[in-house]
């Protein structure tokens, strides 16, 4: 079995995730936005393919619904554009058939999202749950090397809270979102060695 890629686009969160999650799989850091994500995954696939690439970390949210705190697995991402990405359909009946939801759609944006007008806005347009700025190109370039991709997400700030919450709250969801991810990762592991 081939190794999965655990991304992330900030430092500070992969230093968090690495300090929970005692995992042999790699950490990889990609930096902010749509271009360096694209970058940094497509010189990582030309010299290594893993098995599956969970690209995490932190999401504003957009669905009022959402807690700050609650992590999320949409089952696609979208471009401002409105170009959507699915996550592998075999990978997602494995992981409904094991009753892990995954349902939904993350927005990725060119710019944090603040207001909570624009918030409700964004929502009511596109349906997405979260929105973040990275992990709809992870999962276009992992599609183009055919890469199977997640992107769970952690709610780091509502249209309550504010962006400041993200550093308020961080030990906090950063501890939510390992928790998840080592239960995720254990059956993406056994998805791969079948």
């Amino acid at each position: 079995m081939s190794e999965l890629l655990i991304a992330c686009a900030l430092k500070k969160e992969e230093r968090g995730l690495s300090r929970i999650l005692s995992t042999q799989h790699r950490l990889l850091v990609t930096g902010l936005g749509v271009d360096r994500t694209l970058h940094t995954l497509e010189r990582t696939f030309e010299e290594w393919k893993p098995s599956c690439l969970v690209f995490t970390g932190m999401a504003g949210q957009l669905d009022p619904s959402l807690e700050l705190g609650e992590v999320v697995l949409p089952a696609e991402w979208e471009l401002e554009s409105g170009t959507r990405f699915s996550v592998d359909s075999e990978l997602l009946g494995r992981l409904r058939s094991l009753n892990w939801e995954v349902a939904g759609k993350g927005l990725t944006v060119s710019a944090p999202v603040v207001s909570r007008k624009k918030r409700l806005q964004l929502h009511e347009r596109t349906g997405a749950r979260v929105c973040d700025m990275e992990s709809a190109a992870a999962m276009m370039i992992a599609a183009s090397y055919e890469i199977p991709c997640l992107a769970p997400k952690v709610v780091s700030d509502t249209a309550d809270s504010g962006l400041l919450a993200f550093y308020r709250h961080f030990d906090r969801n950063i501890r939510s979102l390992a928790e998840y991810l080592i239960r995720l990762i254990e059956i993406l592991e056994d998805t791969r060695s079948t």
